[in-house]
């Protein structure tokens, strides 16, 4: 680095997504070397993966080719905690933004989205057929998109939030003419009610018919609770959702499930990230979580945890060379060096192993902010886990790799292929049935190493799951064929419960809004 080149030394609430080796991030909050507290960046933000990059310290500026943005998406004290909506080449700026000139005040939504092209590199403003679903102050909601174009966001400081208008958003790109619309809430009793989350994170599982979602954590936001936040400046009045709590969305049927989760389980908190992997048989997925925040013990987290499905089982990992969390890089005034967590970032996977965590605010018991009231090159503004090894990265890289699921998560998920206690109902077991179904007849081309310590005799299978819940072959292929029948028909029709119906603007009750997060000041 030149004497006086600007580095990048955090970032928070930012808007991230990978398209075509490209990673793109705008809005949120940014510290760099010439700066005395973060402040907002009027680009769009682009960092070339194609080739290796460093991520073990701060980011020269020259590494980030910057574009100018539309001020309503990149104004720091509105668009943090916004997310994009996107599809194969575009990216459209979604919640949390701020209104145009031409837009009253007293106006809470709007048909239209800022979209930036990837192909062009040019931003316009996209009016969306189906209502108006833009929030300008929705933020800190759940979100999931497929890789087709389909993506959906729920909850946040808006949809649901004191129990009014719950459902979910859904839109759809890839499209000459994008369109959303308002899933409402079920009528089905048999279906729970739509969780509405503040804080939570959420995947999607291209398992069923349309697909699922799983959504996990955050704030449960439909009432006053009891846990109350300790002394210093927080108005938080909703409790953490616990981590044994995992709502599972059939797309197809607009039906809500709550799975009870076992193994160790994660301590409660909000504001974390997730990505997840499939086995290599496409038997069984792992959620990969990361870091969060906890108002009930005023701290943040830098543990790594895995979610496996369909077993329903948290597993917990000893990660690996954690900048945030190594002894040595952390030289703090306090000798006993701990409490030290990572939240308000984001997380992507690239090149089906590489977990790219993408800023975030590291603090330290409580108050203590370690990367962003001054730079600090301990803890970088991006981070590179393998998820198939567990260990942190220096370096981002653009080879493709073979997932492979560690042995201590097969050792764990052994002869488990439902839920402790069974399925909550048959719609959804029939679904991870048929998933384990079809990756029994369809043998995977990438098979998983032996075990150095298990014998083969003892791993029936590649991924690890009994046979008792695996179906035979000729029975697979015929469960196949059905499914196959059924997509192609249910996306050739609207699904039940899409109406082009605004929940129309919501308020807040007086003190109620929350501060999310670590108080920055």
């Amino acid at each position: 680095m030149s004497r006086g080149q600007l580095q990048l030394c955090s970032l928070f609430d930012q808007r991230v997504h990978i398209i075509n080796e490209t990673l793109y991030f705008v809005g949120g909050s940014y510290l760099d070397s010439s700066d005395i507290k973060p402040s907002s960046v009027r680009k769009i933000n682009k960092i070339n993966l194609s080739s290796e990059f460093q991520v073990d310290g701060l980011i020269d500026q020259t590494n980030i080719v910057t574009e100018n943005a539309p001020d309503e998406v990149t104004d720091k004290d509105i668009t943090n905690g916004g997310r994009f909506f996107y599809d194969d080449t575009n990216l459209w700026a979604f919640s949390s933004v701020a209104r145009g000139d031409d837009i009253p005040t007293q106006v809470d939504q709007t048909d239209r989205m800022y979209r930036y092209d990837t192909i062009e590199d040019k931003w316009s403003l996209d009016k969306i057929e189906g209502g108006e679903y833009q929030w300008f102050n929705n933020t800190n909601g759940f979100y999931a998109a497929a890789p087709d174009g389909r993506n959906w966001y729920g909850g946040g400081l808006g949809i649901g939030t004191w129990g009014r208008r719950p459902g979910l958003v859904f839109f759809e790109g890839n499209s000459s003419n994008p369109k959303w619309s308002f899933i409402r809430e079920t009528d089905d009793l048999n279906s729970i009610p739509t969780p509405s989350t503040a804080g939570g994170s959420s995947v999607f599982l291209p398992i069923g018919e349309e697909g699922i979602i799983v959504l996990l954590g955050g704030w449960d936001t439909t009432k006053r609770g009891r846990q109350f936040a300790p002394t210093g400046g927080f108005n938080i009045d909703w409790d953490l959702r616990p981590l044994s709590d995992i709502f599972v969305y059939d797309i197809a049927q607009n039906f809500w499930t709550l799975v009870p989760a076992k193994g160790g389980l994660p301590e409660m908190r909000a504001e974390f990230c997730l990505v997840v992997n499939s086995a290599p048989d496409g038997s069984y997925y792992n959620i990969v979580l990361y870091g969060g925040w906890s108002q009930l013990r005023g701290a943040a987290f830098a543990d790594v945890w895995v979610l496996s499905l369909p077993s329903f089982r948290w597993i917990k990992v000893e990660d690996e060379n954690n900048p945030d969390t190594r002894p040595f890089r952390n030289n703090l005034d306090n000798p006993r060096v701990g409490g030290i967590g990572r939240t308000r970032h984001r997380c992507n996977m690239f090149k089906n192993t590489q977990m790219i965590v993408t800023g975030g605010i590291v603090s330290q018991y409580y108050d203590i902010k370690l990367n962003i009231d001054a730079c600090n090159s301990s803890h970088p503004p991006f981070m590179v886990m393998d998820t198939s090894t567990f260990v942190w990265k220096a370096s981002i890289i653009p080879d493709e790799q073979d997932y492979t699921v560690p042995r201590f998560i097969r050792s764990a998920v052994r002869g488990r292929d439902s839920p402790d206690g069974g399925w909550p109902n048959d719609r959804l077991g029939q679904i991870f049935s048929a998933a384990i179904t079809s990756a029994t007849a369809t043998p995977s081309t990438t098979s998983l190493p032996p075990d150095s310590t298990n014998t083969a005799s003892s791993d029936n299978s590649t991924s690890g799951l009994s046979r008792g819940g695996i179906v035979g072959i000729a029975v697979g292929g015929v469960v196949i064929l059905a499914l196959l029948v059924a997509g192609f028909i249910i996306l050739r029709r609207r699904r039940k419960g899409m109406e082009p119906i605004p929940p129309g603007p919501y308020d807040y009750l007086a003190g109620a809004r929350p501060q999310l997060g670590p108080k920055l000041n």
